[in-house]
C-alpha cells in the first residue's frame, strides 16, 4: 500500500489502484486549519469576544499524474467542484480503517504549483477553497481495531453556522 491518505474528487479521476479507492488520488502529505481571533476587549458576559473564524485552504501534495492536467483546467477555469473529501486510514488488526475524514463542499481549485529535481516523480501542491467542511473522526476499539463509533463536526463558512 503506497498510501494510506486518498483524496476523491468530483469528476476528477486519479490513479489510485487500491481496492477501496480506485481511481483516487493518493496524497504524500496535507495541511489544514483554523483560526479564532479573540480579543482582548472583554464582552458583556465577562469573556474575550470572538469573531469569524478563519479557515485555511485545505492544502495537499501529490506526484505528477492523470489528475495533474484536469486540476490545472480546473484552477485556471474557477471550476466548481461539488464535493472534495480526504480520507486518512491506518491499521485495524489485518485491515485498514477510516479514521479521519474532511469532506468540503462548494469547492474551487485555488492553486497548483509543481516541483521536481533530480530524480523521482515531480509533485504537486494543490489548493482547496470551499463553502462547507464536514469533519468526522472514527473511534478505534484499542482491542481488535474495530470501529467505535464516530464523532463528526460541520460549519457553513457562506452562513457562519454549524451545519
Amino acid at each position: 500500500m503506497a498510501s494510506d491518505t486518498f483524496l476523491h474528487i468530483d469528476g476528477i479521476k486519479g490513479e489510485s489502484t487500491d481496492k477501496d479507492h480506485k481511481d483516487q488520488i493518493e496524497v504524500l502529505s496535507f495541511n489544514w486549519g483554523v483560526s479564532q481571533m479573540a480579543s482582548g476587549t472583554a464582552s458583556s458576559s465577562g469573556g474575550g469576544s470572538t469573531q469569524r473564524a478563519d479557515f485555511q485552504d485545505l492544502s495537499i501534495v501529490k506526484e505528477l499524474d492523470s489528475a495533474s492536467p484536469l486540476l490545472n483546467k480546473a484552477c485556471w477555469g474557477g471550476t466548481h467542484i461539488g464535493t472534495v473529501v480526504l480520507q486518512l486510514n491506518r491499521a485495524a488488526g489485518d485491515q485498514r480503517q477510516k479514521y479521519m475524514e474532511y469532506e468540503l463542499t462548494n469547492v474551487i481549485i485555488s492553486s497548483v504549483s509543481i516541483g521536481g529535481g533530480g530524480g523521482g516523480v515531480p509533485t504537486e501542491s494543490i489548493t482547496f477553497n470551499y463553502g462547507k467542511i464536514k469533519t468526522v473522526y472514527t473511534k478505534q476499539a484499542r482491542k481488535g481495531g474495530a470501529s467505535g463509533g464516530e464523532v463528526p463536526a460541520a460549519w457553513d463558512l457562506e452562513g457562519n453556522c454549524h451545519c
